[in-house]
């Protein structure tokens, strides 16, 4: 996990398990957390879901579902059409046009409500090997979604609703499509400067392995040259005119740091967390899981002057807005709540 951005090459070590199970048992702990389903929504996948439970076996269930995927004029596509409130409905039984993730999220949808504990799961699928180097590029393009049910004893296993709707974009990744059919037979003139095969891509193979050796044996160190650097660096540490800079150094780089953070600041944001250091002074702390608008009933039974209790739901009302309502310009919004702020002391 990285606690900022990454806008730079990353390097570190991973090891892969390939044949693993998770959770195969002949019962899954917290079960219900992977059968709920948001409430009112989606209804005519759910009675359709509900209705698959008359098959005993839960693999046949996966298979039904997969089956209507492969089979009832479903379409993978870049540019579905947009959905509504009803967006599982919708995409099943109207459009029937999406990409990765309409298939794994209507999946899981339909499992679920056959009662087959089931998820999401998001990461990226396949990669690019450089045929100069042997290294695999994963492009954000690779990114790709899928589903995991879970089946007694077997634990989590690994579905790919897209891969009965489009095999070939599970063949070959979403960034290579289809080679397209050009006109008076120029096929081979264009395949000669595109494609997999094309000049263009061999010489961006030939650039990513300059680029990929420039980094492996120039930017990073070797455990020889690292072994050196810290010579060097004990050394060094020796002498209390070095530490004295190295203290400044750090003092300076913390201080500036956080000058940054404080910049970066929401100023919206400090003054909902005065309002709700304030509160907390009073014997009115807002709850961990308590969000704007729920506080502010709270506080509103809490007996509080007139004055002071509109002032409070009126912050909460704006912040609540502000935060979580669509962008809604609102000119002096920092001086308003600051207003508030002070009328609710």
């Amino acid at each position: 996990m990285a606690a900022e951005p990454v806008d730079e090459r990353v390097r570190y070590e991973v090891t892969s398990f390939p044949d693993y199970s998770m959770q195969a048992g002949p019962r899954l702990p917290d079960r219900a957390r992977w059968l709920a389903l948001p409430y009112g929504f989606n209804p005519q996948a759910a009675r359709t879901g509900a209705a698959l439970q008359r098959i005993s076996d839960p693999e046949r269930r996966i298979e039904y579902v997969l089956k209507m995927f492969a089979t009832d004029k479903y379409m993978y596509t870049l540019e579905p059409p947009r959905l509504g409130r009803h967006s599982v409905d919708e995409f099943l039984f109207d459009t029937k046009a999406g990409f990765c993730e309409h298939y794994a999220g209507a999946f899981v949808f339909l499992m679920r409500a056959a009662g087959v504990p089931a998820r999401v799961v998001v990461g990226y699928q396949g990669g690019e090997i450089n045929p100069v180097d042997g290294f695999m590029t994963v492009r954000q393009s690779d990114a790709h979604a899928w589903a995991e049910v879970w089946l007694p004893a077997r634990g989590w296993q690994r579905i790919d609703p897209t891969a009965a709707v489009a095999p070939e974009r599970v063949q070959r990744g979403s960034r290579r499509p289809a080679a397209p059919e050009y006109p008076f037979g120029i096929g081979a003139l264009m395949e000669f400067g595109a494609g997999e095969n094309g000049v263009a891509a061999q010489l961006r193979n030939y650039w990513d392995a300059v680029n990929n050796g420039w980094n492996q044996w120039v930017l990073n160190y070797t455990p020889q040259r690292q072994h050196k650097v810290l010579e060097r660096l004990q050394a060094l540490g020796s002498d209390p005119r070095v530490l004295g800079a190295i203290a400044l150094l750090s003092t300076l780089l913390l201080f500036g740091r956080a000058w940054l953070v404080r910049r970066r600041a929401d100023p919206i944001d400090a003054l909902y967390s005065a309002m709700c250091q304030q509160l907390a002074r009073h014997g009115m702390a807002r709850a961990a899981d308590e969000g704007p608008s729920a506080y502010a009933r709270r506080l509103s039974q809490a007996g509080l002057p007139a004055a002071k209790s509109d002032a409070i739901a009126r912050f909460m009302h704006l912040y609540s807005a502000y935060k979580y309502a669509a962008p809604v310009p609102y000119p002096n919004l920092a001086a308003t709540l600051k207003r508030l702020l002070n009328e609710s002391r």
